[in-house]
């Protein structure tokens, strides 16, 4: 055994007495790796963690993690830094992780859901954000002035790409109010590509509703051009944004690193949901937005979505949808795909 990893043991508490007994007698009881045994010990260094984060481009999702960052909470106090680098899409956050450069990735659960169907190694160990942050606009003057307004009305609505989740929450919100999806003289779906694109879309008429997500959604609202028909909160209630994903082999090899890790992630997300208006200026430092904004945009979201538990009933909804939009074959094996073991107690679900 090494001084360092003696010292280690011995200061968490996990030394057995026969090996400490065992050491100081074989140097006279006088000194242990050259330390005095009597007195009190000097604490060995604490091992101190760089976490290379594959991050999705700048949402509001994340705002517990940019705090944190900014204030150098939670993650420190575990020896832990986070470095935050930001990816196009889910699928390269997944073969960031699962090719080894990167160790966790904030992705939507149906990311890894994708990749364990296709034979990879992926794993999720925590949830963060149990809800989907996509709202649905329409120009000022629109006649909707809710979302039942559109039953029995022929109309297009706008998401990005075919079987993304914009286009999948579009198609269950729609079934939430009554509204057929499927139903091809009634709705439109038209893949009008990002949110600038599908705003400029609906203010030309192209479309009379659109996908959209904050912070611009609170931008468009406060310029008066537009505004909010629903968010997929108010109709898809069983939904994951955001999944922390890791492999099995740094599960396997880094267990003890991942507690701390999940602790102070929690720990975060406790404190964003507490604290929206500081959190508001550390998320407009982030994504060089007027705090303002930021803060409407988080005062917007209810607060029991900041959680890291992971429902098997949202899974599943997910996962059914996801085999609807022909993303996966098959619903997925929750036991290989989905770890709890990094969560307390009190968030995990019994029914995986």
């Amino acid at each position: 055994m090494s001084q360092q990893d003696f010292w280690e043991k011995f200061n968490e508490g996990k030394l057995e007495r026969r090996t400490f007994v065992k050491a100081a007698s074989l140097l006279g009881g006088a000194a242990v790796f050259g330390l005095p045994l009597l007195g009190c010990q000097p604490a060995a260094p604490k091992q101190t963690y760089e976490i290379k984060l594959a991050m999705p481009s700048a949402m509001v999702q994340e705002a517990n993690l940019y705090s944190a960052n900014a204030r150098n909470m939670f993650f420190s106090q575990e020896g832990i830094t986070n470095e935050l680098t930001e990816f196009s899409g889910g699928g390269d956050q997944v073969r960031a992780v699962l090719t080894g450069g990167f160790p966790i990735a904030i992705t939507s659960p149906t990311a890894g859901m994708t990749a364990l169907d296709q034979g990879q190694p992926a794993r999720y160990i925590a949830g963060g954000f149990n809800a989907s942050g996509q709202g649905f606009i329409v120009r000022d003057d629109s006649p909707f002035k809710k979302a039942d307004d559109l039953k029995g009305k022929k109309f297009k609505l706008g998401y990005s790409r075919p079987a993304s989740n914009s286009h999948i929450v579009a198609y269950l919100g729609l079934k939430a109010i009554g509204v057929d999806p499927n139903d091809k003289n009634q709705v439109e779906f038209v893949a009008t590509g990002g949110i600038p694109e599908t705003w400029t879309a609906v203010k030309t008429g192209m479309i009379d509703v659109g996908w959209c997500s904050e912070p611009s959604i609170s931008n468009i609202l406060a310029s008066k051009e537009g505004r909010l028909l629903w968010m997929t909160w108010d109709l898809v209630k069983e939904w994951v944004d955001v999944g922390l994903l890791t492999s099995q082999s740094f599960i396997d090899s880094n267990a003890s690193l991942l507690k701390s890790w999940v602790s102070a992630y929690i720990k975060s997300l406790d404190w964003v949901k507490n604290n929206y208006s500081e959190a508001a200026k550390d998320l407009a430092a982030y994504m060089k937005i007027d705090p303002a904004i930021a803060e409407a945009a988080l005062n917007k979201i209810p607060k029991n979505v900041w959680n890291a538990s992971m429902p098997k009933s949202y899974m599943d909804l997910m996962a059914k949808a996801s085999i609807e939009f022909k993303l996966l074959n098959n619903m997925p094996d929750w036991k290989v795909l989905i770890n709890q073991s990094f969560l307390p107690e009190n968030l995990r679900d019994s029914s995986y």
